[in-house]
């Protein structure tokens, strides 16, 4: 495999929906998914249920795709100790963990300063293999709260997420990375010896830039491992301005048309997207890309 597509609808594409989504209608999906040949994806997430509603049954799911899909990496995400306690109850052992360089995002998303939400992260983790922990480090192109990331705080939000976790997720939480900007955060992981993985997570935002100049810039820095979720659903609801997911069919074009294997079966494909069409539909338009 060329590259590998981390599939987030489960969770990432459904968090933020208005209307309630059924525990049937998610692991109908993840059946869909799996079917098209997606075998690594973020199923749900232990979050305070009154905080994201629909995230309230992801015991429920994990627990049912857990035992159908063995051979997959089922993974979910988890904002405190709390929440890998109930994660590992299910038997979860994959966890993405979110963190950002933006004080502001982390006072909002945490209630809590940077440096407070690495140390509770380290507590909380503690026997978890690096290996089972992806950590998304949000707004790390800019943040509609503190504006620009400054070089110095980029750096410990890097060097602390590299300590957590063997892979690093650049996450456009905002929809405000360019492929400058991409180029330059990857170029500085390199120049500060980050180990970790590094891998992709963007959104759409107000910039005219086509999305596939920044797979490209991505890809041609080494990155092989790119979010995505089907029919682009999602965004954070919980930050102002967040345009939807790249959208996982527009990643498989792209991929193809540079010539690179994705391992998608086109029919189960195209099955996934009808289904969530029909069965939960788009909270945000995504754009269409253009491969060059």
């Amino acid at each position: 495999m060329e590259f590998h597509i981390y599939e987030v609808s489960p969770r990432d594409g459904l968090q933020g929906l208005e209307q309630t989504i059924s525990t049937a209608t998610k692991l109908s999906l993840i059946d869909k998914l799996v079917k098209a040949g997606i075998d690594k994806i973020e199923v749900g997430s232990f979050v305070h249920p009154a905080l994201v509603p629909n995230m309230a049954d992801s015991d429920e799911v994990y627990a049912k795709v857990s035992q159908k899909y063995s051979n997959c990496e089922l993974s979910v995400l988890i904002p405190n100790k709390r929440g890998v306690k109930r994660a590992k109850a299910v038997g979860a052992t994959n966890f993405n963990i979110f963190m950002s360089p933006s004080e502001g995002f982390n006072n909002n998303n945490h209630n809590d300063t940077t440096q407070g939400v690495y140390r509770k992260y380290q507590d909380a983790l503690q026997g978890i293999p690096k290996n089972n922990i992806r950590v998304y480090l949000s707004c790390v192109f800019g943040c509609p709260i503190d504006g620009e990331i400054g070089e110095e705080r980029l750096i410990q939000a890097l060097e602390w997420a590299d300590q957590l976790g063997n892979t690093i997720v650049l996450s456009d939480t905002a929809g405000k990375a360019t492929s400058r900007g991409i180029e330059s955060v990857i170029s500085l992981s390199r120049d500060i010896g980050i180990t970790a993985r590094i891998a992709l997570h963007l959104h759409y935002g107000d910039d005219v830039e086509i999305m596939c100049d920044k797979l490209n810039i991505a890809y041609d820095m080494g990155v092989r491992e790119f979010d995505s979720s089907i029919t682009g659903l999602g965004g954070c609801p919980f930050v102002s301005g967040s345009g939807g997911n790249l959208a996982t069919e527009e990643l498989v074009e792209w991929a193809e048309k540079r010539g690179l294997r994705s391992g998608i079966d086109p029919k189960g494909l195209q099955d996934a997207i009808n289904f969530a069409n029909a069965s939960i539909g788009k909270s945000k338009e995504a754009l269409q890309i253009t491969a060059q």
